[in-house]
């Protein structure tokens, strides 16, 4: 995401299906992500100047919406915050197979989704994630509409995440001796 904002561009339409991984064996680092499906990407500042775009109001929704961001979803002009916020209900899909808004009771209307959207905790939607994650939601949730991510910060809390998940599926080995035993 750093990569195609520090290009001057916003996607806008951040969600599963816009990205593919290369499983690649030859490489060290691993597997490869790819975001794919600029469409509907726009500059959001001026690459000459780095003078960000005014913020407006009264737009029509861009981008898929069960993973738009609030302000996107209530017509706001979108930035580098509203694709973060999409990253993260990407993830959460990814991680959990379902985003609270897109079960059954809620249905896919837009103002029933940005009602859920709205009304739902960091803790509530985070749940069955790993604990950090809830900070990557309030921080992106909690961005100015010019204001440039601490892209670091983001990653560091993935990390957390990422070796969370690594610690809990390591199989625990007890280093405590049977009584009599050595």
């Amino acid at each position: 995401m750093q990569s195609l904002h520090d290009r001057h561009y916003i996607h806008r339409d951040i969600k599963p299906d816009n990205f593919m991984i290369r499983m690649d064996n030859l490489l060290p680092t691993g597997p490869t992500l790819f975001l794919i499906d600029f469409g509907l990407a726009r500059l959001f500042r001026d690459p000459a100047t780095y003078l960000h775009i005014p913020f407006t109001t009264n737009h029509s929704i861009i981008g898929t919406l069960p993973f738009a961001s609030i302000n996107g979803q209530q017509g706001n002009s979108q930035s580098r915050r509203d694709d973060l916020e999409s990253l993260a209900y990407t993830i959460i899909y990814s991680a959990l197979g379902r985003l609270p808004w897109t079960r059954n009771s809620v249905g896919h209307k837009g103002p029933a989704v940005l009602r859920k959207k709205t009304s739902i905790t960091a803790e509530e939607l985070c749940k069955g994630l790993p604990t950090p994650f809830c900070k990557f939601i309030t921080y992106v949730r909690s961005l100015d509409f010019d204001k440039k991510p601490d892209y670091q910060y983001l990653h560091s809390i993935l990390l957390q995440c990422s070796e969370t998940v690594a610690d809990q599926t390591r199989p625990h080995v007890s280093t405590d001796r049977a009584p009599g035993r050595v």
